[in-house]
């Protein structure tokens, strides 16, 4: 894994120079950001959760009361060390490939899996229901509904960050055909922005209202603020979901989106699939991504007939304590996805 480089001083308008603003060319010259794991690694990722099954049973919820003291990486720990150091202060991004997800038991991919993103941060609620690990898998539901959200649906995504300072995907189960990821560093679309179109930054560096698609209790808004373009203590921190956001500027309570606004979240989408990066997951690879300074999407997919060869994510949403200054967006999302009913769970099962 690479470190981190001498970050300069990220001041509104003017260019950006961070490690987290790598292009595709970068990528695909140097994998340095790939880390595989070796048998050494996976026999002490498999010993450690054997370990953890015979001192604590079957049951995955029991992985709720556990820290990262119960947790012994191996000789993996150091390349985690390296992983979490990057998605600070190098790319923002890695990707883990080998874990032999056909060949381990779920339990034990799962408990496999959470020790790694304890390693990294801790671990929040992807929805109400209060999924610590989220099923990114088609449940049939439409993604243009306005309270349906695009994990569940086999459709094309946008270009999004998570409601997390850092989501980790493990791809479980593959689809038949299509579904492949595509990465974008945030600090680059930004360089693009100014460069293309430098009158829309201030738009965007204004609130835009964003959608919590129903996901909130009596009381709270349906909808928060937060601008996609943020200078913080120094540093460019991005939020940016357009699904979430033109949803939220739909909504009776909240104002609908002007035409600058509108023009600028496009603009922004024709910069994050000019400068992509594709990525096929493979089964048992993990993606992580720092959310402040990189976008994600996949496109859309045709999935396998059976139930049980369903394409299939493991999300875990992590948070991180000083990976960057807080976004309105990420500060909105400081405790993960919690409402008054919401009781912390692991589910192996979708839906």
């Amino acid at each position: 894994m690479s470190g981190g480089a001498i970050r300069p001083v990220a001041v509104r308008g003017q260019r950006v120079i961070d490690p987290a603003g790598w292009t595709a060319r970068n990528l695909a010259g140097n994998d340095n950001w790939i880390v595989r794991l070796d048998d050494r690694d996976i026999e002490g990722l498999r010993e450690m959760a054997a370990n953890f099954r015979r001192r604590y049973g079957d049951d995955t919820n029991g992985l709720l009361e556990r820290n990262r003291s119960d947790f012994d990486l191996g000789s993996f720990r150091g390349k985690l060390n390296a992983i979490a150091h990057a998605l600070k202060d190098g790319k923002g991004l890695a990707l883990v490939r080998g874990l032999p997800v056909h060949r381990l038991e779920s339990i034990d991919v799962a408990i496999i899996y959470w020790a790694i993103g304890l390693h990294i941060g801790v671990p929040a609620s992807n929805n109400p229901d209060g999924d610590m690990i989220g099923h990114v898998t088609d449940l049939g539901k439409d993604r243009h509904h306005p309270k349906h959200r695009g994990y569940q649906t086999r459709a094309t995504m946008d270009y999004h960050n998570d409601q997390a300072n850092v989501v980790g995907l493990l791809c479980v189960r593959t689809s038949k055909h299509g579904g492949e990821s595509k990465v974008v560093s945030s600090i680059s679309v930004y360089n693009e922005l100014i460069r293309r179109r430098p009158d829309l930054l201030d738009t965007l560096c204004g609130d835009f209202c964003w959608s919590m698609m129903g996901e909130v209790d009596e009381d709270e808004s349906p909808y928060y603020t937060s601008p996609v373009f943020n200078f913080l203590e120094g540093f460019l921190c991005t939020s940016f979901g357009p699904d979430h956001m033109r949803k939220g500027h739909n909504l009776p309570e909240a104002p609908g989106l002007t035409p600058e606004q509108a023009e600028s979240i496009r603009v922004v989408e024709e910069i994050c699939e000019d400068l992509h990066y594709p990525m096929e997951l493979a089964a048992g690879d993990i993606q992580f991504l720092n959310n402040m300074v990189a976008l994600h999407t996949r496109n859309g997919f045709e999935d396998w007939p059976e139930p049980d060869r369903k394409r299939l994510l493991w999300r875990l949403w992590l948070t991180v304590p000083g990976i960057r200054p807080l976004t309105p967006f990420m500060e909105h999302w400081r405790t993960g996805l919690l409402l008054k009913r919401t009781e912390p769970r692991i589910n192996l099962r979708p839906g």
